[in-house]
C-alpha cells in the first residue's frame, strides 16, 4: 500500500452521465489531497467513461478499472 495515501474512494459506475462529472468534481473539491479514487466501469452504454476520462486528465490519483460486461455491484 502507497504509505502516500490516506483514503480510498471507489465510485461504482453504470450509465450515469448526468452524475459522474458531479461526482468526481465533488472528490476533487475536497480539502484531503492524498487519496485515490478507483472509478470501476460496470460496462456503460452512455457517454460516462467518456465524461470521467476528459476530467480526470491523466491524474494519477484516479484509477479506472472497466468491465467487459455488466456484472452489478
Amino acid at each position: 500500500m502507497n504509505k502516500n495515501i490516506d483514503v480510498s474512494i471507489i465510485i461504482p459506475l453504470y450509465n450515469k452521465e448526468k452524475f459522474i462529472e458531479y461526482t468526481i468534481k465533488s472528490v476533487l473539491n475536497q480539502t484531503l489531497k492524498n487519496f485515490e479514487c478507483i472509478i470501476v466501469n460496470d460496462f456503460s452504454t452512455d457517454n460516462s467513461l467518456d465524461i470521467a476520462k476528459k476530467i480526470i486528465n491523466n491524474d494519477c490519483r484516479f484509477k479506472i478499472i472497466n468491465h467487459k460486461a455488466n456484472r452489478g455491484l
